[in-house]
């Protein structure tokens, strides 16, 4: 018959040490992502007033604009792109609105 080999028991606080350590790692590269696109979107000219700033599209990857371009516009929000990725403009009004049906 073969024998088990003993059970080595782990302090409670190496557990807890390893999981903060992974859960701060997640953290912090959410972070970073999030200070990327405010700067990659803080580096196009504005395209709305000084005062909506926050309500200014962001930047996408300059590989990315004419999938988005020829998609066309979401909403009245979404804007077209410039080949590096900045928005040229805001789509308008009457962008991407979809009448619905009358009930």
């Amino acid at each position: 018959m073969e024998t088990m080999a003993p059970i080595r028991s782990v302090q409670l606080s190496q557990g807890v040490g390893h999981w903060l350590a992974l859960v701060g790692t997640v953290v912090l590269a959410a972070g970073q992502a999030g200070l990327a696109q405010e700067r990659m979107a803080g580096s196009c000219p504005l395209v709305v007033p000084k005062a909506d700033s926050e309500l200014q599209p962001r930047r996408i990857p300059p590989s990315q604009v004419t999938g988005k371009n020829a998609g066309g516009c979401l909403s009245p929000s979404d804007a077209i792109y410039g080949p590096d990725g900045c928005p040229l403009k805001l789509c308008g009004a009457n962008a991407g609105v979809i009448p619905l049906p009358a009930p």
